[in-house]
């Protein structure tokens, strides 16, 4: 769910940042990611993007890790 191309201003500035990647892999990738926890990790990195002001283009919780 992305949010709306809404640029940002400040008194000096313009603009709309956009990140590429971000990926989390936990040690030796074992398949722990699924279920209620898939879900739960899923909702901690909306909350955090809607508290740091960012959105999330895509976001995939595979069973050994994370790719947004």
């Amino acid at each position: 769910m992305r949010k709306s191309m809404v640029l940002k201003r400040t008194s000096h500035a313009v603009y709309d940042t956009k990140y590429l990647s971000f990926g989390l892999a936990q040690k030796y990738r074992k398949w722990i990611l699924r279920g209620e926890i898939q879900k739960r990790a899923e909702e901690i990195f909306r909350e955090i993007s809607e508290h740091h002001e960012f959105g999330i283009d895509t976001l995939e919780i595979a069973p050994d890790h994370v790719h947004e």
